[in-house]
């Protein structure tokens, strides 16, 4: 293999206070023979974490990116100070804290690809080595487990511009590192469901737990991780449907009766390790006939506290458009992404994850919903009305 000089670069993301400026210090402290330069996101006018960081590290080449998000108003910037720290100092490795908002694909993209309000090319310089997402275990049990008796502290949604269950979800579906960090404040058992819940979501990750984010640097420093096309292909949802339509495409061929919410739809082994263990399971729902708009709208927004995330492609009554669902908890967005192909089937195809799921209920109310059941006899709400494009 060609020698490759460009400059390693980690992105870190992970919600606000999930620890995320406790790694940065902790690699700096431990850098090893690295020359560590920082970026550092915050959506504050002032950045406090920048703050924190230059009192606690000495060394030059901590760069403030304020007011802003990287992952959309500031990725020009982004790039625009990776390159003049890149022309000004030397270093050999670059590390980027994003917001406690940031979504990780659209900053993976901007080392990628670059932005359109940008001329540089991040590929000359940089080499998106791993991204790591930070995780709080106490947040995420906090959100997805309600009625837990769980122990004093801060409440970790507080402020959030981006609903907390996105941001933790997110996180989890895109990294190649997940820090499962805050252990100290989780029990033993729920820390061996979460991990179960994020080994659904983001099977790809290597999963590493910790406190006060002290990890080992190699474990989120020159790894090597980093794999585009297969870190967009590996959210849990995603190989869901991947593997159901190979499953399906089998047993149609030996004649499998065409009921759309069949089990043949099923995309996982119910004997698959630790989350299995935990109750921790998904399918996959599918059904050729639509929705009706109004009563699967309504459905969403009664959520099923053991649904931890629900993401698909649905066809509802009336309309050409695809609509997109994503819910993560008690946050749920959907609405038109385009319309379906001709030439492709209008069938509904979406994945449920989550814990001690009661799946034939949860299969028999989506087909409840479908306006040939008759869901939409007494309900005149339209799909524009409900899911405006």
């Amino acid at each position: 293999m060609p020698r490759d000089d460009r400059i390693p670069v980690t992105v870190l993301s992970g919600y606000l206070g999930a620890g995320k400026t406790t790694l940065v210090n902790h690699l700096l402290e431990n850098p090893g023979d690295r020359r560590i330069a920082v970026i550092l996101n915050d959506m504050g006018e002032v950045n406090v974490d920048a703050e924190l960081i230059a009192r606690e590290n000495d060394e030059e080449g901590v760069i403030d990116l304020s007011n802003g998000c990287i992952c959309c108003r500031l990725q020009d910037d982004l790039l625009t100070e990776a390159t003049a720290l890149a022309d000004s100092r030397e270093f050999d490795y670059l590390l980027v804290e994003s917001s406690g908002i940031s979504e990780p694909v659209p900053v993976a993209r901007a080392f990628l690809e670059g932005t359109e309000g940008s001329s540089i090319d991040p590929t000359d310089r940089f080499r998106l080595d791993t991204m790591v997402t930070v995780l709080d275990t106490y947040g995420f049990w906090k959100e997805f487990d309600a009625g837990a008796d769980l122990p004093g502290g801060a409440n970790a949604g507080a402020g959030a511009d981006r609903p907390l269950a996105d941001v933790l979800v997110e996180g989890i579906e895109f990294c190649d590192v997940l820090l499962l960090n805050k252990t100290d404040m989780v029990p033993d058992d729920v820390l061996d469901r979460i991990e179960s819940v994020a080994e659904r979501l983001g099977p790809r990750a290597e999963r590493v737990r910790t406190t006060y984010s002290a990890v080992d640097p190699e474990r989120v420093l020159d790894t090597g991780r980093f794999d585009f096309e297969a870190a967009k292909r590996s959210a849990g949802w995603k190989r869901a449907i991947a593997e159901s339509e190979d499953a399906d495409g089998t047993e149609e061929e030996h004649g499998d009766a065409d009921h759309g919410h069949a089990d043949r739809g099923h995309a996982h082994d119910h004997a698959e390790g630790a989350a299995a263990a935990h109750g921790v399971d998904s399918f996959v729902y599918r059904n050729d006939d639509p929705f009706a708009p109004g009563a699967f709208a309504d459905w969403l927004d009664d959520w099923d506290g053991a649904v931890i995330r629900a993401k698909g492609f649905v066809a509802v009554a009336g309309s050409d458009e695809v609509i997109g669902v994503s819910q993560a908890g008690p946050s749920v967005q959907a609405g038109p992404i385009g319309e379906w192909d001709p030439d492709d089937d209008r069938r509904t195809r979406l994945v449920l994850i989550g814990e001690d799921m009661d799946e034939p209920r949860l299969r028999a109310e989506l087909d409840d919903l479908t306006a040939a059941a008759g869901s939409d006899e007494d309900d005149d709400r339209t799909a524009e009305e409900v899911f405006p494009i």
